[in-house]
């Protein structure tokens, strides 16, 4: 039973999204999650192995599953402009938020 390296996957990603690289780096919680998520790539991988998948699906996965769990930088950047957009309607007054009672 080959196993593959579930970094590769993260890796890959890494390299084409830069944002979340120096995130992966710099932030201890995007960290942490990278982390966890190498660990499930892993155990992932033992599991798909362990039913005779191939090597080329199983990497195709662990790729699904690492941008699936990540994102990219563009989809990254869409969700933090709408977060901006959010609080400057907050902020601005335009939209009211009930205190809890």
């Amino acid at each position: 039973m080959d196993t593959l390296n579930g970094g590769a996957a993260l890796r890959e990603h890494l390299e084409r999204n830069p944002e979340a690289q120096r995130a992966a780096l710099q932030d201890p919680q995007y960290a942490a999650e990278v982390h966890r998520l190498r660990a499930v790539l892993g155990h992932l991988d033992a599991a798909l192995a362990a039913e005779d998948m191939s090597g080329e699906v199983r990497q195709r996965i662990a790729a699904r599953l690492v941008a699936d769990c990540l994102g990219t930088d563009e989809a990254n950047a869409r969700v933090r402009d709408r977060a901006r957009a959010v609080q400057d309607l907050m902020t601005g007054g335009a939209v009211h938020v009930p205190v809890g009672r």
